[in-house]
């Protein structure tokens, strides 16, 4: 991996949980309902300090520390450490899962007692999969594995509409990874059309609605955010874009001294880039 393609995975890895943590405060508000976020600040809903991920930031750490620990993606291992972090608060902000939506929670309850390793319906369309995305789309690049994407999110999200999803954003990030451009689009020509639901379709194009109309890694992450609603997804899902884009160097280091247990996920994010320029690709 040459040094500007780790800094804009390292980017993307670290922006995913800024922006996790940046919008569970304001998540389940109005568009408009909520005081404007432009700084790390505890979230009440949860009781927790400034800079704690939710699900979204576990469930792509559980991914990762997979990943870094075995040196090759196993569907099963990763599907474990969901299995651990929602019964025991792996890689957890907080002691336990918290936060945790109705679909992930089934299809992790039937990865512990059945050990079943595709899990939900079509209309298991919630944005559960592209929340977690950076780790599985480094995996796939590195080990030449493409169905890793769909792998990782059949765990929780099999839909073939989320299937498409992912692949979309995953080609999103390739182009910004690449040239730090994208030819997408948002289908949301205006905030006010922007849909801020949990639906994995509107939360990829509310974040290209926050990457189109922005300059700066830091407006994009407080104009996506701030739409309320699903704001921690969108942010996660934002904050993966513009880290690719951007790179680690744009991410304010005061949103970033915030973050709980920064030195052991970075030690993490080490690892598991490590595991990646290692391993050799599938054949």
């Amino acid at each position: 991996m040459s040094a500007i393609e780790k800094d804009k995975a390292i980017g993307a890895l670290w922006s995913l949980i800024v922006g996790d943590c940046l919008g569970s405060p304001i998540q389940f508000t109005e568009k408009d309902g909520h005081p404007h976020i432009t700084e790390m600040v505890p979230c009440e809903m949860f009781g927790t300090p400034p800079g704690y991920w939710t699900d979204d930031g576990s469930m792509a750490l559980c991914v990762a520390e997979s990943v870094a620990r075995l040196g090759r993606f196993d569907r099963a291992d990763v599907g474990n450490n969901f299995v651990r972090w929602l019964r025991e608060g792996f890689l957890s902000s907080l002691p336990h899962a918290f936060d945790v939506g109705r679909a992930t929670w089934q299809s992790v309850s039937a990865i512990e007692e059945r050990g079943s390793l595709e899990n939900g319906e079509e209309s298991s369309q919630g944005n559960g999969s592209v929340m977690r995305l950076t780790p599985s789309w480094l995996a796939a690049r590195a080990f030449g594995r493409p169905k890793i994407l769909h792998e990782c999110s059949d765990l929780t999200h099999r839909s073939r509409r989320v299937r498409a999803t992912v692949d979309r954003m995953a080609g999103i990030l390739d182009e910004l990874a690449a040239t730090g451009e994208t030819a997408a689009m948002s289908q949301y020509a205006t905030r006010e059309a922007v849909d801020n639901s949990g639906w994995c379709v509107s939360t990829v194009e509310a974040t290209l609605w926050a990457l189109n109309t922005t300059a700066s890694f830091e407006d994009a992450l407080v104009a996506a955010v701030n739409l309320g609603g699903d704001a921690d997804s969108i942010g996660a899902v934002c904050g993966q874009l513009a880290g690719a884009k951007y790179g680690v160097g744009a991410i304010p280091e005061r949103w970033l001294a915030a973050i709980k247990d920064r030195a052991k996920l970075s030690d993490l994010f080490d690892r598991f880039l490590a595991a990646l320029d290692n391993a050799p690709s599938a054949p």
